[in-house]
Order: structure tokens, then sequence, then C-alpha cells
């Protein structure tokens, strides 16, 4: 579904690029940029992983929402959601009201390979591991896809040509295939 609202959406596992994409495309369209996750980490002084373990699962989604209202109410922003936690149906509602969302993808090679290399820990595996990454992927596949007006596999392309897809998406303004 593409939204009314001047907003991008990136979804996307944690590690997928949805940062790097966002910074590019953000600066490309003259936008503003907010990362959630880094601005939980700053708003709570606090690590994802701690903020999970401390405060738990319900906790951890109120946050996000928190942010969502208070720092991307107005338009000309593009936005990374959250990665590291399944994407609940409210929260996929409350992506689309705030503008056209982009699903980025890329295998689990590509996905374990940039948490570690970041020394980023998927904090909700046990044993952080392709099969685990694997798994994580399937689950969350059908959400993002539900909720996507559009999808770009980041494995196919250098993120400069991703952006370039994407500001065509945008500057379209209607749904384009998937790639």
């Amino acid at each position: 579904m593409v939204s009314n609202r001047e907003n991008i959406i990136l979804a996307g596992m944690l590690g997928v690029g949805k940062t790097a994409v966002g910074r590019m495309l953000a600066e490309r369209l003259d936008f503003g940029f907010v990362d959630i996750e880094a601005e939980m980490e700053q708003v709570t002084g606090m690590k994802l992983a701690d903020i999970y373990k401390k405060h738990g699962r319900v906790r951890f989604y109120a946050e996000e929402n928190l942010l969502l209202a208070k720092l991307c109410a107005d338009d000309g922003k593009v936005i990374a959601v959250g990665g590291a936690l399944p994407p609940q149906s409210a929260q996929i509602a409350r992506w689309q009201e705030l503008g056209s969302v982009v699903w980025l993808q890329a295998d689990a090679d590509t996905i374990l390979r940039r948490v570690r290399r970041k020394r980023n820990v998927c904090f909700l595996l046990r044993q952080p591991g392709l099969a685990a990454v694997e798994t994580m992927i399937a689950e969350r596949a059908p959400l993002y896809e539900a909720a996507a007006a559009y999808a770009v596999d980041l494995d196919s392309c250098p993120l400069e040509q991703a952006v370039d897809m994407i500001m065509d998406f945008y500057t379209m303004g209607t749904v384009c295939s998937r790639v």
C-alpha cells in the first residue's frame, strides 16, 4: 500500500542495511532521517539488548511506538524502523499511516555478516548462527511482505542502486513491481 503521507518507512531485519540506505535516501530527497533503534538507545541511555533484558518485549515495543509518534508526526522523513523484533500488526498499521513502507531484504549470510561486523548481537538468538537468522527471516518475511508497498533485495544491487530504485518508486507515486 502506498500512503498519502510524504514519508518513506524502511523495514527489514536487523543488519539488513536500513540505516545506510536511509541516510543516503534522506540526503538525496532532502528529507530528515530517523533511525528508531538508535533513537531508542539515545533516549533510554541503554543498548537495545539491555532494554529488552531489563524491561521485556512489551516495553521494547512501547518505546518504539512512542518514538514513532514523537519523532515522525511530520512529513518529509525517511524512517528506519526497528528490526530487532518481529513487527506486530499495530506497528505495521502505524508504519503504513506514516508513509510508504519499503521492505529491505538480504539473505541470512549477509545479515549475519553485517551484525557480526558491527559487533551488534542478535540478542534474541540463543545461538546467533546462520540457521537461526534463516528461521527469523522465514518467520518475518510474510509480515514485511504484507506491510510493504515495495521491496528491494540488497544482495542483488549496490546501496546506491537500491536508493535509485526507491527514489524511482517514490517519485512515481505508485506501487512498482517488486525486485
